[in-house]
């Protein structure tokens, strides 16, 4: 049965069921601040998926969400985390940071925090990690480090975030691709990325639209 979820800033989520529901349900998050995370829908599972704050948790409600509107929560455990110097864990510990859940179109599931950092209306990439998803024990989910996604590229946004085949739609394969106030690709191999400047004589303030447009077929 085709359900449509939506989130709202703040803690409120609307679902509903076309041809089925007269009208939105209207459910309550457990968190009052949830502006940063993305709901998806996972199509293996059936199950509406959204990061709690700090991307410690993954929550999810599943399509009976009338019945039951409380969450059910996952941890999510990080493995083979880079070891990296401890002095660039301080830098990124200092810098925003939002953490991203997407599902490839085999139903693969990774976990992406991007570091950033602010400089004169611009926004900079410092870092990006992907975690991909190993299984899920006792309620909790182990998320691995990887630097390789295979012919997959991830669209990350403000908006629903996206996993695509790469080589089928003309992309290249393990990379990430970003969108907000700045337009970035990266390269997941190696950590390295380019950044697409704004032209010349562009004012500091300018409208943007930090979106990916879904895939479809016509």
């Amino acid at each position: 049965m085709e359900t449509t979820g939506v989130k709202f800033l703040g803690n409120q989520l609307s679902f509903c069921r076309p041809h089925c529901d007269l009208r939105w349900t209207n459910i309550r998050t457990p968190f009052e601040s949830w502006d940063r995370s993305n709901l998806i829908y996972s199509k293996k599972d059936e199950r509406f998926y959204l990061l709690a704050p700090g991307g410690k948790y993954l929550c999810s409600w599943d399509l009976n969400f009338k019945k039951d509107n409380k969450p059910k929560f996952l941890e999510l455990v990080l493995h083979n985390i880079p070891n990296l110097p401890s002095s660039l864990w301080k830098r990124l510990d200092s810098l925003c940071r939002e953490d991203h859940w997407v599902e490839s179109p085999s139903g693969e599931s990774f976990l992406v925090k991007w570091y950033k950092f602010a400089h004169v209306l611009r926004i900079h990439t410092s870092r990006v990690m992907v975690f991909r998803e190993e299984d899920t024990i006792c309620g909790k989910r182990n998320m691995r480090y990887t630097e390789d996604i295979g012919d997959l590229c991830i669209f990350i946004s403000k908006g629903e975030d996206i996993c695509v085949e790469a080589r089928s739609n003309k992309l290249k394969p393990n990379s990430i691709l970003l969108n907000g106030r700045l337009f970035a690709t990266i390269n997941n191999t190696n950590n390295t990325f380019g950044c697409y400047e704004y032209p010349e004589g562009t004012p500091d303030k300018i409208p943007y639209s930090p979106y990916w447009f879904p895939p479809f077929s016509s």
